[in-house]
């Protein structure tokens, strides 16, 4: 196998292929081109690590440990078919347990992603049972077999296990890209809806942003497919953690977009925090009864099943914010989410905010007032902040 690996052979003849036996014989364009990629995947995957640390205040839940599990495994996939394919003195039958332990964890793992951020949007608990089943069953049926012929290729016996593996790696490539595809059309779709009702001015920009990332997820996917029907096998297992770590950045696009959305105070049925040009512009408008929402989008029906009663806080839950405490403790026990949100945003219309719309202590109130619970499941859409910002302190009964 040394001899293998100083043998020099053409780049344009090099053997990317399931036939290939021993270590990676020498070329310099190739070896270049395995340590570039190997190298930028190391080093999104610890960049995704660092942003999720910074963007989660809560270090918790099913959305924020499968992309921790998933950036692992990455990082241990890369370390092994670095292992794999460059002569070294490590044990093969560890290397390629260290490799195919980091594969299942980021196909898998990435699939637990997407599933975990369905929760946002999607109500039927019955939907999200049946899509982890699927899920579970996909990674059982399709991992298996691509380990056990993974090391049969590393026998005496190559040959006979060169076909199989060769159909069980287009196979499982096909299922889980469809896989991946259908839980983000699923995920576009609920988004959409639910932004009809509390964001109706966003909606066109970020569901045109959620389907841009969703199209690029595709085509990364159709990149691994063809890598695999064109019998490149090497070349896929380079740039297969590549692909996975930029699938993982991408995720964080959807997630800065939805953070954005909050910090500009635009919370369900309230719509922007007014900038400084509205403010102007409200100067020459009729003025508003103390029961009218000065923002548009207040008008917005909610459905009965979104509507929730308004919590209730203690007096002393917002040093300087007794009048609007006041206002929702006398509100009555029947009065509807609706309601509630449109007495507010009356109130907040008079607050004040800076040219950059930091979020005041009023809007600081008003997310409060949206976050609800600070338990750590997610039941329904209107806990988005709260699961990508964290609970608020004052929010705890």
């Amino acid at each position: 196998m040394a001899e293998e690996c100083v043998h020099f052979v053409k780049f344009s003849d090099y053997d990317w292929t399931f036939d290939r036996v021993g270590w990676l014989p020498w070329n310099p364009a190739a070896f270049c081109l395995i340590a570039a990629v190997c190298a930028i995947a190391y080093w999104m995957s610890i960049e995704v690590l660092v942003l999720v640390y910074v963007t989660f205040k809560r270090h918790a839940g099913i959305y924020f440990w499968s992309i921790i599990f998933t950036t692992i495994g990455i990082i241990l996939q890369t370390t092994g078919y670095i292992l794999l394919s460059f002569e070294n003195t490590w044990p093969v039958i560890l290397v390629v347990v260290i490799c195919k332990i980091g594969w299942i964890m980021n196909v898998t793992g990435f699939s637990i992603v997407l599933w975990s951020r369905l929760h946002l949007v999607v109500r039927s608990q019955r939907i999200l049972k049946w899509l982890l089943v699927i899920i579970l069953i996909d990674g059982l049926v399709c991992h298996t077999p691509i380990a056990v012929f993974e090391f049969g290729l590393m026998t005496r016996n190559h040959n006979t296990y060169y076909r199989p593996m060769q159909i069980m790696e287009r196979i499982q490539q096909t299922v889980f890209t469809i896989q991946e595809t259908i839980m983000s059309c699923l995920y576009i779709y609920h988004t959409r809806k639910f932004l009809k009702i509390g964001y109706p001015m966003q909606t066109r920009k970020v569901v045109g942003l959620l389907l841009l990332v969703q199209l690029l997820v595709i085509a990364l996917d159709v990149i691994l497919t063809l890598f695999d029907y064109t019998d490149k096998f090497t070349l896929k297992c380079t740039v297969h953690p590549l692909v996975y770590a930029i699938k993982l950045k991408l995720e964080f696009i959807v997630l800065n977009q939805l953070q954005s959305l909050v910090k500009r105070g635009l919370t369900p049925g309230l719509g922007a925090a007014p900038s400084l040009e509205d403010a102007k512009s409200s100067e020459n408008r009729p003025s508003l009864s103390p029961t009218q929402s000065p923002f548009p989008s207040a008008r917005v029906p909610v459905p009965r099943e979104l509507a929730r009663q308004a919590p209730r806080f203690e007096a002393g839950f917002a040093s300087k914010a007794g009048p609007v405490v006041s206002e929702l403790d006398k509100s009555s026990p029947g009065e509807s989410m609706t309601d509630s949100l449109s007495n507010e945003g009356a109130m907040l219309g008079r607050g004040k905010h800076d040219s950059n719309q930091t979020l005041t202590e009023n809007d600081e109130y008003d997310l409060r007032v949206l976050v609800g619970r600070a338990d750590d499941v997610v039941e329904k859409p209107d806990d988005m902040e709260r699961q990508y910002l964290g609970s608020w302190g004052g929010a705890r009964k």
